[in-house]
């Protein structure tokens, strides 16, 4: 079956077909699947590839520094993560981090991590070079679909769940199977087991895990496989001009890293997982202190945080408003603020309720945030950023 094209889509075939079954018949069996149907599909494939398909012969010259390159980025990946629920709190890891939990996690999900990718890497390395890139990508679509659960999205057919589906589990998913498919098409199955191993092990050790909204996780599982697979193939041409001359030379990543985190922070910073926040002012309601344009920093806080004269963000209906509080009340327990447009003539009709506070400004930049405001403009898309009266 060596350098077999139609094999190789048959096969790859059959494990679509498996993968699209087990998540409407089999996955809802419990540990009977989880234990011994998954397990055993990958076994029994493994070996018959095993003994089908030959191994291709490689030096392995790229393995020792891609596998390094891994527990780099793994590893900062790992403290990023773990480090956000600084931010978004902390909660009990659902995974049992026991001895015995721990094996049987290594048996019925390590195993399937060591024998599918051990799958993937014979048959992209069984066709033809002049047919390897038709199957690398027909390998990351199929791979991918162990990812998605079909099911749910077709009985969760609304819009949120479809645009979180997509940048939640399909994209990070397409991203990280292309990732494993070209490393393993110049070094073998090792590196890729390495990759999701640690990961595991991430979960299955830790006593708690950070409570982060998926937006997070999704901005994460993105960009850190995305900064791996340019680091990876920077070094690949870089010890091997020659032979990938053809190629188009990739820019030095040295700088990535850095960067990726640094973007990881900054939309971090503008969804408002950290104390303070970005919104920009669209209207000329607070004039002269805030003016259309503006950038406002908006910190959270507790209704005993404000005090008169603060500048106030509150939420009203389907928008937020950024006014000042001219007066602060307690009654039956709860404060009560009541706020006012420095331009405007009249205080706000209703009192602003303890629920409804967002935050106080701490701080203003002029100007910087008419680019929002005109995106917003011209999208017609909602955008976080103040409507006053």
């Amino acid at each position: 079956m060596k350098d077999s094209k139609i094999s190789t889509i048959f096969i790859l075939i059959v494990i679509l077909i498996y993968f699209l079954f087990s998540k409407f018949y089999l996955v809802p069996l419990g540990n009977t699947y989880t234990y011994i149907i998954n397990p055993l599909f990958f076994l029994i494939l493994s070996i018959i590839l095993k003994f089908t398909i030959l191994s291709p012969y490689k030096t392995n010259k790229y393995k020792k520094d891609i596998v390094q390159y891994i527990f780099i980025t793994m590893l900062l990946y790992s403290l990023l993560y773990l480090l956000s629920g600084l931010l978004t709190g902390y909660g009990t890891n659902p995974y049992n981090t026991s001895v015995r939990g721990i094996v049987y996690n290594l048996y019925s999900m390590g195993l399937v991590v060591f024998l599918r990718e051990y799958i993937r890497y014979k048959l992209i390395n069984n066709v033809y070079k002049k047919d390897r890139s038709l199957i690398c990508v027909l390998t990351v679509i199929v791979f991918s679909m162990q990812d998605i659960d079909i099911s749910s999205v077709m009985n969760n057919v609304n819009e949120y769940y479809l645009f979180k589906s997509i940048f939640h589990i399909v994209v990070p998913s397409l991203i990280k199977n292309s990732l494993f498919t070209y490393i393993e098409l110049y070094t073998d199955f090792i590196p890729a087991v390495c990759y999701e191993l640690i990961n595991y092990m991430l979960l299955w050790l830790s006593p708690i895990l950070p409570k982060s909204p998926w937006v997070l996780e999704a901005i994460i599982d993105i960009i850190f496989p995305v900064i791996l697979l340019l680091y990876c193939r920077y070094h690949i041409y870089s010890r091997n001009r020659f032979h990938l001359s053809r190629v188009s030379e990739p820019i030095e990543p040295s700088g990535i890293i850095p960067l990726g985190i640094g973007i990881v922070l900054v939309i971090w910073f503008a969804l408002g997982i950290f104390p303070v926040r970005p919104i920009g002012i669209a209207t000329k309601s607070m004039k002269p202190e805030l003016g259309v344009g503006d950038m406002v920093l908006i910190q959270k806080c507790t209704p005993n945080d404000i005090k008169e004269n603060d500048i106030i963000q509150y939420k009203r209906d389907k928008y937020t408003v950024v006014h000042r509080v001219i007066k602060k009340y307690q009654k039956d327990g709860e404060y009560f603020f009541i706020t006012k447009g420095d331009n405007n003539k009249k205080e706000d009709m209703d009192p602003v309720r303890e629920d409804q506070l967002l935050g106080k400004v701490i701080f203003k930049i002029k100007y910087i945030a008419y680019p929002t405001i005109w995106i917003n403009n011209l999208s017609n898309v909602q955008v976080d950023i103040e409507i006053g009266e």
